[in-house]
């Protein structure tokens, strides 16, 4: 079987024009599949080997019913407290948007996402301690905020 020669043009154009390896193709592929298997390990939940039931943590750690309202309701104060800083630091940022300068709105935007997961975080917290379970995941906290059974 004869095989086909390729014009002395088409080498070199080939060649010269080369996409692949002018933006590395390679390393950007394998750098992709890595960042996706990085984000996919941060997402998906690590199964536990061990469960630990509200009731049995609470009589580990000794905790009275009146020590449990008492943090349910500090808990809540403090999520609220920091969607408060939260919209604050939002106004700040609009403020510094119009008047000031983009790198103090970047920093500002940082701060209120810093303040609106420790909002999620203690709210997070609170719904766990007044649904009596340990281990409640994203979507039931979610579901109860929206008020869907």
């Amino acid at each position: 079987m004869k095989t086909k020669k390729r014009s002395k043009f088409r080498k070199i154009f080939s060649k010269v024009l080369n996409v692949r390896f002018w933006l590395d193709w390679e390393r950007i592929k394998s750098f992709g599949q890595y960042l996706k298997g990085n984000i996919e390990a941060l997402v998906t939940p690590a199964a536990s080997g061990k469960t630990e039931d509200f009731k049995v943590a609470v009589q580990h750690f000794h905790i009275s019913e009146d020590a449990l309202l008492d943090k349910q309701r500090a808990l809540f104060r403090l999520s609220l407290l920091m969607l408060f800083l939260a919209v604050l630091i939002f106004s700040y940022t609009i403020y510094q948007l119009i008047y000031g300068t983009y790198r103090a709105t970047v920093v500002s935007f940082v701060v209120m996402g810093l303040a609106l997961v420790l909002a999620f975080r203690y709210h997070f917290w609170y719904f766990q301690i007044r649904q009596r379970k340990l281990g409640c995941t994203f979507r039931e906290w979610y579901r109860a905020l929206l008020g869907v059974k």
